[in-house]
């Protein structure tokens, strides 16, 4: 009977050790890579999305100022959207930050 005692608690203290060993494996390694690879997917769906409605938003502006404001000038309205895509570079140039000087 005392042996049957000494197996599990044996037993019992290998399952406890092998189940902390896998849950800090899981915290340590698999959640960050999860994190990770969830980061990484959702960014490249934002990134798509991103550039589609830009494609989409400057097509709408070239057939909607061509149509309905130049009397199908389509150069005006190239010239137009570029001054707007040139202001908003502008703008973004201005709000750069410098990097630090190694010195």
């Amino acid at each position: 009977m005392a042996e049957r005692n000494i197996t599990e608690g044996l037993s019992d203290r290998a399952l406890d050790t092998i189940d902390m060993v896998v849950a800090t494996v899981h915290d340590k390694v698999v959640r960050p890579a999860v994190v990770g690879a969830r980061a990484v997917v959702f960014g490249m769906i934002i990134g798509v999305v991103g550039i589609a409605m830009a494609i989409f938003l400057s097509v709408g502006f070239i057939r909607l100022t061509t149509v309905y404001l130049f009397d199908h000038k389509v150069w005006i309205s190239y010239f137009a959207l570029g001054g707007l895509f040139c202001a908003v570079g502008a703008f973004a140039y201005r709000k750069r930050v410098a990097p630090p000087s190694d010195g």
